[in-house]
């Protein structure tokens, strides 16, 4: 990323965390384990709705789609135990209020640094995001290298430039992320009940993604992202394929 990109990241996640902290200091002291009121029923219904899926601007419920994307998926490491680790701070005060902060960081950044490279974050995962890009029918490479920069730029300058804030502004440790790539073809529809419909793309590119986003500052691809992935005179990147067991593909490594 140059500078100008980099201070918008930045920006994105000051700006996160400023809206986090705004929030918890109205409502922090009102939550407690209960399950959550629902949302006001609705009891209208309609024909299409809006979509950030790329190239799909609006989804009209009768009419399915199928398009090819590459789904980038970038998940933070070990929520969990951060969520239940004690840390005695001066502005935090337990560990929901802890991940709630590092989350407001880190969502914003992941879609920043996903829009530099035309993605398209289309769900929050909690602590994670689904990015979908539109694939070139005419040059796949680009579709394919241009996913990539965005997942290598979110596991590192984007995570620096999160973790350089959380630092200085709570006192934190470094949080870690890994990002999964991968590219299918996709069913585009709505799911859910009448009057209250989402757009999703479904499809293996989304599941083997979110498979393999279990690395630790790393890009994990799909063997079918590895397969259609371009060939350059000079290669800049590797692949070791993963051998855990734990899902198909290989780990991305720049020369």
């Amino acid at each position: 990323m140059n500078d100008t990109q980099k201070a918008q990241v930045s920006a994105a996640v000051k700006d996160g965390l400023d809206q986090a902290v705004l929030n918890w200091s109205q409502v922090g002291h009102l939550l407690k384990k209960a399950e959550a009121s629902l949302e006001e029923h609705r009891d209208y219904t309609f024909d299409s709705v809006e979509s950030l899926i790329p190239g799909y601007p609006v989804i009209v419920d009768s009419t399915p789609e199928v398009d090819e994307f590459v789904a980038l998926v970038v998940d933070m490491r070990n929520s969990t135990s951060r969520l239940k680790t004690i840390l005695k701070l001066p502005e935090i005060n337990d560990g929901f209020q802890r991940v709630y902060y590092e989350t407001s960081a880190l969502l914003p950044a992941i879609a920043q640094t996903a829009a530099f490279e035309a993605g398209s974050v289309t769900e929050y995962l909690g602590d994670g995001a689904l990015i979908l890009f539109a694939v070139e029918k005419s040059d796949r490479g680009s579709s394919i290298k241009a996913a990539y920069r965005a997942a290598r730029d979110c596991v590192t300058t984007s995570r620096s430039i999160v973790n350089e804030q959380l630092r200085e502004r709570f006192h934190l440790p470094e949080l870690n992320i890994g990002a999964g790539l991968s590219m299918s073809k996709a069913l585009v529809a709505l799911v859910g009940l009448p009057g209250n419909r989402h757009p999703k793309a479904i499809g293996e590119c989304v599941w083997e993604a979110s498979k393999l986003c279990y690395g630790v500052n790393a890009v994990h691809v799909s063997k079918d992202l590895h397969s259609a992935w371009p060939i350059g005179k000079t290669g800049t990147v590797r692949f070791t394929e993963l051998r855990d067991g734990k899902c198909d593909g290989f780990r991305v490594v720049e020369n």
